[in-house]
């Protein structure tokens, strides 16, 4: 993990935020959205798997000033997930 979190700090944060929030404003334009957009970063591992990426992601945003948690909504709760589908 220690290799990837060196890895991590090679890419230019600033750089990567601002290619993030250009991203998230063109897709409101878009498509009509006038709420915020929020980027969630998915780690498909358990988090109790040991070597999981998600604490030295978490970390690395955190260290940048981005807050970065574990998802509580809704998807640790599944009585708030709908029945329906997604409307993409």
């Amino acid at each position: 993990m220690r290799q990837y979190r060196e890895n991590l700090e090679k890419i230019d944060f600033d750089k990567m935020m601002a290619d993030m929030e250009d991203l998230a404003n063109r897709y409101a334009i878009a498509n009509n959205i006038k709420e915020e957009i929020i980027i969630v970063l998915i780690v498909y591992e358990t988090p109790t798997n040991p070597c999981s990426e998600r604490k030295p992601l978490q970390d690395y945003f955190n260290d940048h000033g981005v807050e970065c948690k574990e998802l509580d909504y809704p998807i640790n709760n599944l009585s708030s997930i709908k029945d329906e589908p997604f409307d993409f």
